[in-house]
């Protein structure tokens, strides 16, 4: 049945994200079955784009702005031309997809709601959604407090609405040996993801004289944000301890330098950089929002700390780096769980689940 189904995805840009990562992820997953399948990029080209396998059905429209005709015509003559069954369309991206299904009925349209601040999640937001939801046959989401609002909020059978998790799609470097331990947060520096809460708590540890080095990976485009985060670090005392490596490329390496992994978000969806250090077989710390908790066996795997407790945050990150015998069978608990339950296998098995479920209910 799957290799019936021929997918375009729409994504908004390549960038570093875990929106970006997904779709990439799944467009690699789908070639590597032989399934017919497109990945469109509306904006940028972005760093993600060398994760990508085989790239000759990668299209970027260069959209200028919400109401490039030109960048949409060119999409809607692949459409046209390519015919595909389905379009998956990432987080914004729906809008578009609103307007194709609005044009070409027959196409089935699934949206993937990555929504990053599902904890503070209101079901007076996302109207436009909302109003529109019709036009949906079925969504994907990253997990179950966004599935819930969907489920409330959407005017879609609630049978074609289903929490399907991520999955990390990485080749693990072998690991490297380091004399003074790498604290490694893979992240956006931006508000959501409380590096301010991070720092506090390294600060915490310093006053402890633990040593360590903290490496935060990820996009600096929030420049007001990365300026916050900067004098964080210089109010205390950390120039020397803290290390800004921007958006990074070769995240199999950062992996193989890291001792420990850290996420201090105050909201998630399911951050694949959490699966990934889990299959890097990195202890992870990490705060209880969006499905984190679930991913670390509610601790089984992992420490999980409140959000915004940079003295609970700190607790664990010293216990992580200093109990190498806990810390070794949380890292290898969280790896088997990673492999066994948020796999590339897992999350193609339910998503053609969930196609499979939509297009029999058209044929009925």
């Amino acid at each position: 049945m799957e290799k019936n189904y021929k997918i375009l995805q729409i994504v908004d840009s390549l960038d570093i994200g875990g929106t970006e990562r997904m779709s990439a992820n799944i467009y690699n997953a789908l070639t590597s079955s032989n399934i017919q399948n497109y990945l469109v990029v509306s904006r940028n080209i972005g760093p993600i784009y060398n994760f990508i396998n085989e790239k000759d059905n990668v299209v970027f429209l260069n959209k200028k702005g919400v109401l490039d005709c030109f960048a949409f015509f060119k999409l809607f003559k692949l459409i046209s031309k390519y015919r595909p069954s389905i379009i998956h369309a990432h987080q914004t991206s729906i809008y578009w997809a609103f307007i194709l299904k609005s044009l070409i009925p027959g196409i089935t349209v699934i949206w993937h709601d990555h929504w990053g601040f599902s904890d503070l999640l209101k079901d007076s937001d996302r109207k436009i959604i909302k109003f529109f939801s019709f036009l949906m046959d079925g969504v994907i989401c990253v997990n179950d407090k966004i599935k819930d609002w969907n489920i409330q909020n959407l005017k879609i059978n609630k049978k074609y609405i289903a929490y399907i998790p991520n999955f990390p799609l990485i080749q693990v470097d072998q690991k490297s040996h380091n004399e003074i331990p790498v604290i490694l947060c893979l992240a956006n520096i931006r508000d959501q993801k409380d590096h301010l809460n991070l720092i506090a708590a390294c600060a915490l540890l310093k006053d402890e004289n633990i040593k360590f080095k903290l490496h935060l990976a990820g996009s600096l485009e929030d420049k007001e944000w990365v300026e916050k985060v900067k004098k964080k670090v210089t109010l205390l005392n950390l120039n020397n301890d803290v290390v800004f490596l921007g958006p990074v490329i070769n995240i199999s390496e950062l992996l193989s330098k890291a001792d420990v992994g850290v996420l201090s978000s105050v909201s998630e969806g399911l951050p694949v950089s959490l699966l990934e250090y889990g299959l890097a077989g990195l202890p992870v710390v990490c705060t209880d929002v969006g499905q984190c908790k679930e991913v670390l066996g509610n601790g089984e795997f992992g420490w999980v700390v409140p959000s915004k407790s940079p003295q609970e945050l700190a607790i664990a990150i010293k216990e992580a780096l200093s109990d190498k015998i806990v810390a070794n069978k949380k890292a290898e608990g969280l790896n088997h769980n990673i492999i066994k339950n948020y796999g590339s296998t897992m999350f193609m098995e339910k998503y053609f689940s969930l196609l499979n479920k939509i297009n029999n209910s058209d044929v009925q």
